[in-house]
């Protein structure tokens, strides 16, 4: 499933540039990373391997590293998605500002 997670990231940053290329695609690009972010939660949530190390720490647990990408794959996402949906709504075009 990491794999999988890291292959949706290609897909959602290939998105990104050809938004950049092309400025109506705007709404395309929110659709998309919206469904990219349902399905990295899919994805996380029906992880079945390993999800904490074998020698946590006193009081917490480290995530295993399969695991780490794929949480770190929907928060990356799920602030992605946040700026775009800023960008639509007009209040912030900081995602798509290239200077």
């Amino acid at each position: 499933m990491p794999f999988i997670a890291i292959l949706i990231d290609c897909l959602a940053l290939f998105m990104y540039y050809i938004q950049l290329q092309n400025t109506n695609l705007h709404l395309l690009g929110l659709i998309v990373q919206g469904v990219i972010v349902l399905l990295l939660l899919i994805l996380s949530f029906t992880y079945q391997g390993k999800r904490h190390a074998k020698t946590p720490p006193i009081g917490y647990r480290y995530f295993s590293i399969r695991y780490a990408i794929l949480i770190f794959s929907v928060l990356i996402n799920a602030l992605v998605l946040f700026l775009y949906v800023l960008n639509y709504l007009g209040i912030n075009d900081l995602i798509f500002t290239l200077n």
